[in-house]
């Protein structure tokens, strides 16, 4: 959310909705709206085409972007660990 309000704030629109996009939920909910994600620089009716005509190659780009980092995953269990040291 803050990086799409940033990118707002400094008038890149497009930008901003295709950071909220990578959520599913935010994705879906577009789609169910009527208007849909960009897809590569496009908005509106050529997005929804452009969706259409790539489902494949775009679930996998969405399933790849949105596994967790290495660093996200270590922060968690170095945070987890330290809960448990703390309440033992």
């Amino acid at each position: 959310m803050k990086k799409a309000k940033k990118l707002y704030d400094m008038g890149m629109e497009v930008a901003a909705v295709s950071v909220m996009c990578q959520d599913k939920k935010v994705f879906d909910a577009m789609n169910h709206a009527g208007t849909p994600c960009p897809y590569m620089g496009q908005i509106g009716e050529a997005a929804r085409l452009g969706w259409e005509t790539h489902v494949e190659q775009t679930r996998i780009e969405y399933e790849e972007s949105n596994k967790p980092t290495v660093e996200e995953v270590t922060t968690f269990g170095l945070g987890g660990l330290a809960a448990f040291l703390l309440i033992f």
